[in-house]
């Protein structure tokens, strides 16, 4: 079984080792020394094995992941040497292939992967550029693997991996807008994310109708449901959304 190593021991490779040892990956995990908290908590608890120094992971791996901060990611992968037959995984966000190919071989293989933090719940939709077999398989573990054809589709994609942590925003404000005597802070959490998640499961079972075409079909008139979506739609709730995804594209575009 292929060996994967880690470079960049960050919040990132956490959650994605979890993910990866929770779906089932039995391969060996190297992991490199900088964080020495975070890696000696992997290495006990997940299986995996700390080396000396970055090379070292690279010399001992098929799969080499880069998981540092975008602004040491470029100084990072110049140090190190690589060897015939390796692949570079990347899940710095923002850098792109062409810039990686400015400080590795010509002739590596590079795919980018975006997984997001509920990747250690086995529940991260990954994006993926180019397609790979491996790569794609390996972050199946993690929740499910979506492969694009094209960089600038990967790149509108991974504005989404930031739309996620808005989520977590407003379930508290829902969480927080329903609580109260009658109904107790933990139950209106359970409540708020099960219907998130319902919401999410039934529009993805249902793919013939957008989002929006089933929100329609829900909010019919005389509906209390109906009667809150006019109030949001009519205080224009959902443009900020839509303007904080133009934002991240733009910041996007201007690192090109």
């Amino acid at each position: 079984m292929n060996t994967i190593g880690f470079i960049g021991v960050g919040e990132l490779a956490l959650y994605t080792i979890k993910g990866l040892r929770a779906g089932g990956y039995s391969g060996r995990i190297l992991l490199s020394p900088r964080n020495r908290d975070k890696a000696n908590y992997l290495q006990q608890s997940f299986d995996c094995a700390v080396q000396d120094d970055n090379q070292a992971v690279v010399n001992n791996s098929d799969y080499i992941v880069i998981a540092t901060r975008p602004a040491h990611c470029l100084d990072t992968l110049a140090a190190l040497e690589f060897n015939a037959g390796q692949v570079l995984i990347s899940v710095v966000a923002g850098v792109e292939i062409e810039q990686l190919l400015t400080v590795v071989p010509t002739n590596l293989d590079i795919v980018r992967a975006m997984p997001v933090s509920s990747a250690e719940a086995s529940a991260s939709p990954t994006l993926i550029y180019p397609d790979h077999d491996f790569v794609r398989q390996l972050f199946d573990h993690c929740g499910n693997a979506i492969a694009v054809d094209n960089e600038t589709v990967f790149n509108q994609g991974s504005i989404l991996a930031c739309v996620y942590c808005w989520f977590f925003s407003l379930y508290q404000a829902l969480i927080e807008a329903t609580e109260g005597p009658k109904l107790p802070p933990e139950l209106s959490a359970e409540l708020v994310m099960g219907m998130a998640r319902g919401a999410a499961e039934l529009a993805l079972a249902n793919r013939q109708q957008s989002p929006g075409e089933i929100a329609e079909a829900i909010a019919t008139e005389g509906t209390f449901s109906k009667l809150g979506l006019d109030l949001l739609r009519s205080q224009q709730a959902f443009e900020p959304w839509q303007e904080a995804c133009k934002l991240l594209e733009q910041r996007l575009s201007e690192s090109d």
